[in-house]
């Protein structure tokens, strides 16, 4: 059972909301489901992502496919119209059978099977479902987030790269989201996620919106405490190319009086969400070690700027990877 510090009841999910939702019927309505994960001893990291636009241009699946390695980097992102068996009772797929989600009533299973690159993970919900953004005083949110789920996870399975197996014991963040979802309202956003090992995990979210509101929240668990914070601020380190972000810190001052400060360092070559729009918005990502006082995991520190106008996408990346294939040059820094 977890309750906010202050004794109230925290919005918990049931187990039939991991499955898919049916779709609304606003052409921005969406359902998404992401995964990133970051094995120290391997040296292996990556994000998978799954969205599906029920509605949008007849309906059309998003997917991102990105594993880092001392092999190298692979990278496969896109869109493929949706079919329906993409779409199943308890999960989906990316539309040519290369990437699927499932959840069998208790664990949450990601398969992936692309090119040189194979996985079979089981995600271990070490925080609950929890939904704390309204709590946090996000009011004007309704249109970008929805209902969503951000939480740190274990990941366990098997990866085979290039035809060697790793057996895979990850620090893991996922991202769950359904409902409208209208991204053009959105000017900048900083997602930080993290997980430092059982029992301790926190949120940090500022994003400008278009009528100029700049909304800042955030949210510490430890154990079964959500401590809320009651002032957030971020601080990106973006490169010269105006996108690539190389981590950073946040500074929050939770309701309890404690500051809570952390910092973002990152594992490997910057890597971009999708490295283009999703409509009119920009995102990218740095998979990052994540240290806070004595204590060191594995984050996401996600920064969206609308750059160009949201409609250009810049043709040179800073220190990144930004096209689909393998990058051999691309393996984890020595850290």
């Amino acid at each position: 059972m977890m309750e906010f510090i202050d004794g109230s009841k925290v919005n918990i999910f049931s187990p039939a909301d991991e499955k898919p939702h049916p779709p609304g019927k606003e052409e921005n309505w969406q359902e998404s489901y992401v995964l990133y994960w970051y094995d120290p001893k391997q040296r292996i990291a990556g994000n998978f992502r799954l969205g599906r636009e029920a509605n949008y241009q007849g309906g059309r699946s998003q997917f991102n496919i990105v594993v880092v390695s001392p092999a190298g980097t692979y990278r496969c992102i896109g869109n493929l119209p949706l079919r329906p068996q993409d779409v199943f009772e308890n999960g989906f797929g990316n539309g040519d059978d290369s990437l699927r989600y499932e959840f069998d009533g208790e664990h949450i299973r990601w398969t992936l099977k692309s090119d040189d690159v194979e996985a079979q993970f089981t995600v271990e919900l070490t925080v609950p479902p929890i939904d704390a953004h309204r709590k946090a005083g996000l009011a004007t949110a309704e249109s970008i987030l929805s209902a969503h789920v951000d939480a740190a996870c274990r990941i366990t399975g098997t990866m085979v790269i290039k035809g060697k197996t790793c057996a895979i014991d990850a620090f893991g963040v996922r991202d769950h989201a359904w409902g409208t979802r209208d991204l053009s309202q959105m000017r900048s956003y900083r997602w930080l996620v993290a997980d430092l090992g059982p029992g301790n995990s926190f949120v940090a979210m500022t994003f400008q919106s278009a009528d100029n509101k700049l909304a800042r929240l955030g949210w510490v668990i430890r154990g079964n405490k959500v401590l809320l914070a009651s002032t957030v601020s971020t601080r990106a380190i973006i490169s010269d190319d105006g996108a690539t972000n190389l981590g950073g810190t946040v500074r929050m001052t939770l309701t309890t009086g404690e500051v809570f400060e952390a910092r973002f360092d990152p594992i490997c070559p910057t890597i971009g969400l999708d490295m283009n729009f999703i409509h009119t918005t920009f995102y990218y990502d740095s998979y990052c070690r994540v240290t806070w006082g004595d204590k060191v995991g594995f984050g996401i520190f996600e920064s969206t700027d609308n750059i160009r106008g949201g409609l250009v996408m810049p043709e040179v990346f800073d220190g990144s990877v930004g096209t689909n294939g393998w990058h051999p040059d691309a393996r984890p820094y020595d850290l």
